[in-house]
């Protein structure tokens, strides 16, 4: 112990905080390396506006979100209707399976093409093209404007899907 009581010696001093910038510069390296490798869908942003994530609009709405998982079971029960809220040139190069085409510029007019698939309490899964596409959040909130209680967001949407093998599908909506 020096005089001054518990104090590290300078030397030990100076060494920790060596060994500490060394540590969080190869955290850092590792973490930038670690998201340039993750597909594209799905790596964090170097810089971005939190308060327009699409996560965070929809929690905001009111509207509920699933991720892949949960779009998973969602795509896999039959009483949930799928939703694309993509153009119909987008929904025919990919979509997911049992998905209905129904683009949020065209809602108001086609919403009645799917009035005897949809009931307000249908189960609802609305997706697009992927993390940075707010067509799908549009999409809900113009059902519930509709009358449809049972909605979920799939954010990761088409993109995500695709990069974590789910099966896509082509073809011109039915």
């Amino acid at each position: 112990m020096n005089p001054a009581g518990s104090r590290l010696p300078l030397r030990q001093a100076a060494q920790l905080a060596l060994d500490s910038t060394i540590l969080l510069a190869i955290a850092g390296l590792l973490g930038g390396l670690v998201n340039t490798l993750r597909p594209e869908a799905t790596r964090l942003p170097w810089v971005s506006d939190w308060d327009r994530h699409i996560e965070t609009l929809a929690f905001r709405a009111g509207i509920p979100v699933t991720f892949l998982q949960g779009a998973r079971q969602r795509v896999g029960d039959a009483a949930t209707a799928i939703l694309d809220a993509r153009s119909e040139d987008e929904y025919a190069a990919g979509h997911l399976p049992r998905a209905l085409s129904l683009p949020v510029a065209e809602a108001d007019r086609r919403i009645l093409d799917y009035a005897h698939r949809l009931t307000p309490d249908t189960p609802i899964l609305v997706y697009c093209g992927g993390a940075d596409c707010d067509d799908a959040l549009e999409l809900a909130k113009r059902l519930r404007e509709f009358g449809f209680r049972d909605l979920t967001l799939y954010p990761g949407g088409l993109a995500e899907w695709r990069d974590y093998g789910g099966d896509v599908l082509a073809g011109a909506p039915p």
